[in-house]
């Protein structure tokens, strides 16, 4: 068995291998850079050695650290070298043993095309697609023709969503071409790329294989990974739900087919495309997956363990007939990300005050500070039942259940898509989350967050501790005259609502907006405010309120009265998130059209693009490259003439 071993990864994946290595009694060494050292898995390391930013798609450093510190074999958990066949090469070129598949497998199942093309061969369904990875934009885009729309942009050299992109047409193609390289080479130090005729409408299923070193091949079934958002998974579960016995069998087969076609070694993930009652392999994931917890919970098995065991020589810990599964898991992925405004990465500080009573992935305790340079996954809820409903239940109360203080996250947003009828029917697709408006769907949370605390500044009790938000103390401001029993104006993170008080029965207040005439009722219970049935936490935070509801936070300040509604698109173009200005595609002085893309500010491998709102002449107020902040203006537009 493994004596010592490097965990070459970070965060949650790096405290679940740990944390087998210490049932296993194995010792393992970590890495780190500035900004983990706090994490929790470090503690009871042998060693901890610290990386340079970057340090982790380091493949010369990772080594250095594991044969300087003892180690005898390297796992490269997911992400980062994973799938990297040259980091697998090297690491048994230094004598040590690779916790994954040989080098040649990676090779062959990394680059998209010639896992299809080496499939195929094994007689598994693929799809059309380009034959060879390439990095040249010329050839890829004459590859496009030939493949037809709509098509999908995927990196050749990892997964995770990062850098795909979906194309109806060839209009932007070369464009999209640039940014997916550019993604790639920075989440996987490979820009090489691979294109894929993109079918819509269809399930996401993959397969858990294993194989060792003796011929051995098993699976360990299925799981539904549909609840995607532009191909970055949110919401897992095991076993997949709705499918035909017989179209399962055969996808069971299929994987267990291609395992014993490429000789594997070690964990891996057979991804297929189900359309009805067919299936399409679309890749093979040579790694462990973020998902593999649900896998764990059905069938009882460790997969990490017997990831080591098969990397240290041993067979296969269980034939075929010997692999059971019982019940359903959940698995909600936490990101650090705002559902209500277009899912921009939200990194901050994060204080967790009370974890939900279910399977938890983490890497902290407490608190935690989410930086952009890495992916915005926090942590993973994994709930499981006796049934799919029981399973689907119990994920949406713990995502309900986990409180927190600071940044904005999606598990309100994952709450609500785990009560969603298509969802509980298993009658949604890849694209279902793509197709819905948070907003629309499921309510404005800053218009929630305005009308509770326009509640609890409205309190009928004058001793109430929050009276001295309202700009005198006392209830003067309620205007009788206004056809309400009054009003006030607030900002939420800057967005003017005026809040009218209707009445009051008993302790609650009857607010509205003026755009609704309905009135919500506003429950006040210390600091949480109910709003009819959704409730929000409210804090006092220097001049104004941090409001929590629907999983994301928000800032609320009393505002003078200002006219709204009707003001013109405003003359500067801000940074929506903190991340840095990756591209310039205008220069001061320079005229713009409505519309045209200004520039691209880039943080947690995500890239957004910033457009005029309107035409005039343009002046850049940062540099390529400069780290910005959110809402720091980046761009003033002028009309023509203005600035003469």
């Amino acid at each position: 068995m493994i004596a010592r071993l490097l965990i070459a990864n970070r965060g949650e994946v790096a405290a679940r291998i740990a944390r087998t290595c210490d049932r296993l009694g194995i010792e393992y060494v970590t890495v780190t850079v500035a900004e983990d050292r706090d994490l929790t898995y470090h503690a009871a390391a042998v060693s901890t050695v610290e990386l340079p930013t970057g340090g982790h798609l380091d493949a010369a450093a990772l080594i250095r650290a594991a044969i300087e510190t003892g180690c005898d074999a390297v796992h490269p958990g997911y992400g980062f070298l994973s799938e990297n066949a040259e980091f697998a090469r090297a690491v048994r070129a230094a004598g040590l043993v690779f916790v994954g598949p040989s080098s040649r497998v990676i090779e062959s199942m990394a680059d998209k095309a010639s896992a299809r093309r080496v499939m195929a061969e094994a007689g598994v369904p693929v799809l059309p697609g380009t034959t060879h990875a390439s990095a040249d934009v010329d050839a890829l885009v004459a590859s496009a023709a030939d493949i037809g729309y709509p098509l999908i942009v995927k990196p050749a050299g990892g997964g995770g969503g990062k850098g795909m992109s979906v194309l109806y047409s060839p209009n932007g193609l070369r464009e999209a071409l640039a940014s997916a390289s550019r993604t790639a080479i920075a989440a996987f130090a490979d820009g090489r790329l691979h294109l894929e005729r993109y079918v819509e409408h269809a399930r996401h299923i993959e397969v858990q294989v294993f194989g060792d070193e003796f011929g051995g091949a098993v699976h360990l079934f299925d799981r539904d990974c549909s609840l995607q958002r532009r191909h970055q998974k949110v919401i897992e579960e095991a076993p997949a739900p709705r499918i035909a016995e017989q179209v399962r069998a055969a996808m069971f087969a299929a994987a267990v087919q291609g395992t014993k076609a490429l000789q594997y070694v070690g964990a891996g993930t057979f991804e297929f495309l189900l359309i009805g009652e067919e299936f399409f392999f679309i890749e093979m994931n040579t790694r462990l997956q973020v998902e593999h917890t649900v896998t764990e919970e059905i069938t009882g098995v460790d997969l990490v363990e017997w990831q080591l065991r098969v990397a240290a020589g041993e067979p296969l810990p269980a034939r075929q007939d010997q692999i059971g599964h019982t019940g359903a898991s959940v698995q909600v992925r936490m990101y650090a990300e705002d559902p209500f405004r277009s899912f921009l990465p939200c990194p901050g500080d994060l204080e967790v005050t009370h974890w939900p009573a279910v399977r938890v992935e983490r890497a902290f305790t407490r608190k935690l500070r989410v930086t952009g340079g890495f992916d915005p996954m926090i942590a993973k809820l994994v709930a499981t039942g006796a049934t799919r409903d029981e399973a689907l239940a119990a994920a949406r109360q713990a995502s309900l259940d986990l409180r927190w203080n600071g940044i904005s996250t999606n598990l309100g947003f994952a709450a609500r898509v785990l009560a969603a009828p298509i969802v509980a029917a298993a009658e949604h697709d890849t694209a279902y989350l793509d197709r819905i408006d948070p907003v629309t769907e499921f309510g404005d949370p800053d218009e929630i967050a305005a009308l509770a605390v326009g509640g609890l500044l409205s309190a009928p009790d004058p001793a109430t501790p929050w009276s001295p938000g309202a700009p005198t103390g006392d209830r003067s401001w309620l205007d009788p005259d206004d056809g309400d029993l009054g009003g006030l104006d607030l900002t939420v993170d800057g967005r003017p609502f005026t809040v009218r008080v209707r009445g009051y029965d008993g302790d609650d207040v009857l607010v509205r907006v003026p755009s609704d005439d309905q009135a919500h009722r506003v429950l006040i219970d210390g600091e949480t405010v109910t709003v009819d049935t959704l409730p929000a936490v409210v804090r006092r935070r220097g001049a104004g309120w941090e409001c929590q509801v629907a999983g994301v936070t928000r800032e609320v300040r009393y505002a003078e009265y200002r006219a709204l509604g009707g003001a013109a698109a405003g003359p500067e173009i801000r940074s929506p998130m903190p991340g840095t200005l990756v591209r310039l595609h205008v220069e001061s002085g320079a005229p713009v059209e409505e519309g045209q893309l200004l520039g691209v500010v880039e943080a947690m491998k995500l890239e957004h693009e910033l457009t005029a709102s309107h035409a005039g002449i343009v002046t850049v107020n940062a540099a390529e490259g400069a780290v910005v902040t959110t809402d720091q203006p980046l761009f003033l537009i002028e009309e023509r003439g203005a600035a003469l």
